[in-house]
């Protein structure tokens, strides 16, 4: 296939399947349609196109980003009727609760604002029995995945992803078991309190009330639903980024039934046509997803649109997420909640964000190491006692066997995100440094991030945290963080 007509095509491509994903979690169609949309460009992923790919006269990174692309998108063919199948059935999914059928996507949320641990415990139990039934689904989707993965050559599931994407995954698993170890008795401590402020002991906790928790609903004051939107707009036109002046970026803020409760971010066409979904319910989460989502929002809206689409949209996704995370822990700057939300004394409820950003480390690095054995076992359902097993023990609440499956995201992201917490703790120290530790109100630090947004996805964390004048990914600066905001030594 010739090279030009390939890039063509795989935008294009990617133009359709972002478009689906939107409509389907905006509310705007019940489940998904991607089978039609990979038949439709079927040429991009079938026969020698990955070896292929290697031949064509372009930059290295370039070929490495499109071999990832043409490789995640011939696994996803191989599973599409399996991916929509799952998705019908998870959207037409009910929970029977307070004498009503309830949409299964909105338990989650329910869990969380749910007060009495009985009444959550026995929510989180329904929940969890509806989500098993998908795991017929989603069990032959992962043996087809490892199956098909061994077909590039470059090994199995674990090492095919590892090699494309630059993980470093036996590295970043083993910094992730010490970090883990390091951390236990601070994290074991401030999860005691907050069980203990519930009057449930540890033995006896859930998943679900680690949810209600980091629901934070003490703090609900100070995070209002009318002020969600006029802050975001705030906090970025003081970088000088007017929101409502970018009109490749549109905001979805429409209430539909069927619309995901958490916001989220659809690059249809970078940088042209970026969509920010939002559907407000109240509290802290709202504001730290949507200013997460913000900051996808405006590093895709920002990208340069002549650079070539393996940078524009492919690459390393640690660097989209370090930038979402770098606006989402503004919520933990004890300078930007006093001048935006006028919360003067955040002691405590920094120490919350610290032990949940703590949670999320640990939860992410016990991920790493299950999803290398899920992704090597012969029998997926083998594993499931093996999750329950390392995430019960790490995170020291039952977690159950049913999320085995559904726990998991494709081509190892859980590194990614680790990567770009790491990345990001980096990067606020480098903006801190140039610009101020109120960074997030200087005119210089937004331009600095409009020319790092600039450059999509062409240089991976570990060279732009190397430019920054650091030797590498260092998660030292991860543990300075939480020390500061738990208050321990």
């Amino acid at each position: 296939m010739d090279v030009d007509q390939f890039i063509a095509d795989a935008e294009a491509f990617h133009q359709a399947v972002s478009t689906e994903h939107f409509r389907s979690g905006a509310g705007l169609q019940a489940g998904l349609k991607i089978g039609p949309i990979y038949e439709r460009y079927l040429p991009l992923f079938e026969g020698e196109r990955f070896h292929e790919a290697a031949l064509w006269d372009l930059e290295p990174t370039q070929v490495l980003y499109l071999q990832d692309f043409i490789a995640g998108g011939y696994l996803q063919n191989q599973t599409a009727d399996l991916v929509e199948r799952y998705a019908a059935e998870e959207a037409a999914a009910t929970v029977e609760w307070d004498e009503r059928p309830v949409s299964y996507r909105t338990v989650p949320v329910l869990i969380a604002n749910e007060a009495d641990a009985v009444r959550r415990h026995a929510l989180e139990e329904r929940y969890l029995t509806a989500l098993a039934t998908f795991n017929p689904i989603l069990e032959e989707r992962e043996k087809r995945l490892q199956r098909h993965a061994r077909g590039f050559g470059l090994g199995d599931y674990v090492d095919l992803y590892d090699a494309l994407r630059g993980f470093h995954l036996s590295e970043l698993t083993e910094s992730m078991v010490r970090f883990i170890a390091a951390t236990d008795e601070a994290y074991f401590a401030a999860l005691d309190t907050y069980l203990g402020e519930m009057h449930i002991l540890r033995d006896d906790a859930r998943k679900c009330d680690l949810a209600r928790i980091f629901r934070g609903t003490a703090y609900d004051l100070w995070f209002p639903q009318a002020r969600l939107l006029p802050t975001l707009h705030a906090t970025l036109r003081d970088l000088g980024i007017p929101l409502e002046d970018q009109t490749n970026i549109h905001l979805d803020t429409a209430e539909r039934p069927l619309k995901s409760p958490r916001a989220f971010c659809s690059a249809i066409r970078v940088p042209d046509d970026v969509r920010l979904v939002v559907k407000p319910t109240g509290g802290v989460p709202d504001y730290e997803a949507l200013l997460h989502e913000a900051g996808h929002a405006e590093h895709f809206g920002n990208v340069d649109r002549t650079l070539p689409f393996a940078y524009r949209r492919l690459g390393d996704s640690s660097v989209t997420e370090a930038y979402a995370f770098l606006m989402e822990h503004l919520t933990n700057d004890p300078r930007w909640l006093d001048r935006y939300l006028g919360f003067g004394r955040p002691e405590s409820f920094l120490q919350l964000e610290g032990f949940h950003r703590l949670y999320f480390l640990r939860r992410y690095g016990t991920k790493l190491t299950y999803e290398q054995l899920l992704h090597r076992a012969d029998e997926p359902g083998d594993v499931a006692p093996v999750y329950d097993e390392l995430f019960t023990r790490n995170l020291g609440v039952g977690y159950g066997s049913e999320s085995y499956l559904a726990d998991v995201d494709p081509g190892f992201y859980a590194a990614a995100y680790v990567r770009a917490w790491i990345f990001e703790a980096q990067m606020r120290r480098y903006l801190q440094r140039e610009f101020d530790d109120e960074w997030f109100r200087n005119l210089k630090a937004g331009k600095f991030l409009i020319e790092l947004w600039r450059e999509g996805q062409k240089y991976p964390v570990d060279t732009l945290v190397r430019w920054m004048g650091y030797d590498g990914l260092d998660p030292t600066w991860i543990m300075e963080d939480i020390r500061q905001l738990m208050g321990v030594p």
